[in-house]
């Protein structure tokens, strides 16, 4: 995980939100620097209980929000997520 390309994608300002839990529960390295000059941080959340699920899920169809969904072979995977 890019994470270094990520944070550098945020505003100032911005926070990265963590939902779940990363591959053996470790994140890769992050330069404080890097969360300083852009006074950003980095939170971390849980997918929610089954009644938050739904909440949200009922807030979604209530303010006709659509999903953004793009179609890419599996084996193009690892590129879908790579920074540029």
């Amino acid at each position: 995980m890019p994470m270094g390309g990520y944070l550098g994608m945020l505003k100032s300002n911005g926070q990265l939100v963590q939902v779940g839990a990363p591959d053996a529960g470790n994140l890769p390295p992050i330069n404080a620097f890097t969360l300083l000059a852009g006074g950003i941080g980095i939170r971390g959340s849980g997918i929610g209980s089954p009644r938050e699920i739904s909440e949200m899920l009922q807030l979604a169809a209530d303010k006709k929000i659509k999903p953004w969904i793009e179609k890419r072979p599996m084996k193009e995977a690892n590129q879908a997520i790579q920074v540029c």
